[in-house]
């Protein structure tokens, strides 16, 4: 891996550090709150869509890193990684399912449903952690 490539990858991590704050905080208002207040909405949206578009970015950077074939479409990124073995197969899952929820932030965003939001605020912020200690193990390996 290049040293540009590296750095590139250690930066995003530190901008997924810093919207993860954001989300835990937030993660923290209660649930009739959260729903009422588009300021704790609409923040959790935007930092929820730029933590995937990390994930997404990061992704994208070890497969130009590993060399390995130009996905047809951003869902076989990280199929690429796990067949490489630079996620594992419950991480891919996870991944995908954050990229699938960013689909819907991005494309659907007027039929969002508030409570979905809450969801996965309450329940995903894991999957982020788990995707930047496997790019950690990954990167620092090399």
């Amino acid at each position: 891996m290049s040293k540009l490539i590296y750095n590139k990858i250690i930066a995003k991590l530190k901008f997924l550090d810093e919207y993860q704050g954001y989300l835990k905080d937030i993660q923290k208002v209660n649930r009739q709150s959260f729903l009422k207040d588009y300021h704790f909405f609409g923040s959790a949206e935007r930092y929820l869509q730029l933590s995937i578009e990390i994930v997404l970015d990061i992704s994208k950077l070890l497969i130009i890193a590993y060399d390995l074939p130009r996905p047809e479409n951003n869902e076989e990124i990280f199929e690429l990684l796990k067949d490489k073995k630079i996620i594992s197969d419950t991480l891919f899952i996870q991944i995908r399912d954050i990229y699938k929820f960013r689909n819907v932030l991005v494309h659907v965003y007027e039929k969002l449903d508030r409570r979905i939001v809450y969801e996965k605020l309450q329940n995903n912020l894991d999957d982020f952690i788990d995707f930047k200690k496997a790019i950690l193990r990954v990167i620092n390996k090399l």
